[in-house]
């Protein structure tokens, strides 16, 4: 009996230290309690909704470090514009203890990413996300941030801004 017992004990105690898969549901809509559509700012499209030419990414914020979590989102087109379809998301060997987690959000043009976006792209300010693990569902993320994407400048304006710059500097020493 006695070696039943610590077989038993041994079983559990190693399912316990196995780590866990996180699970949390990421949207930005759900029906009146959650109702934050991504707009763009400035340019062209000032005030319209995001819609299906572009993308966001998920990072996982970790002592000053970003971890994408998933593979890009695209928005939503039609009367659906500046909404994501609510996805389920899940961190890899998260623990065996359900927690919150700190994220951000990048958005930008299809085919691109945030550094090499052409026409808009955004920065979502940080939130914390309840991540759970198994035999606990996954919730759908309460904070979504709201944020909005902004024209990318043209490489001609900043070099013109470089050079007017660098003409006040040099008339400044005159």
């Amino acid at each position: 009996m006695k070696k039943v017992l610590v077989a038993v004990a041994a079983v559990m105690l190693s399912m316990s230290a196995h780590a866990l898969d996180g699970q949390f549901t990421l949207g930005n809509k759900s029906g009146t309690a959650l109702d934050k559509p991504v707009k763009f700012e400035g340019g062209a499209k000032d005030g319209t909704k995001v819609d299906a030419g572009y993308a966001m990414q998920l990072f996982l914020v970790s002592g000053g470090s970003e971890t994408a979590v998933g593979s890009a989102i695209t928005f939503r087109s039609g009367a659906a514009a500046g909404y994501i379809v609510s996805t389920g998301m899940t961190l890899a060997n998260y623990g065996a203890v359900s927690g919150t987690e700190t994220f951000r959000i990048k958005a930008y043009d299809v085919g691109t990413s945030y550094a090499t976006a052409t026409t808009y792209h955004g920065i979502s300010p940080d939130f914390t996300a309840a991540v759970n693990v198994a035999p606990t569902p996954p919730v759908l993320t309460a904070n979504f941030p709201s944020f909005t994407l902004t024209p990318v400048p043209e490489p001609s304006t900043i070099a013109l801004a470089a050079l007017g710059g660098a003409a006040l500097l040099l008339r400044r020493r005159k």
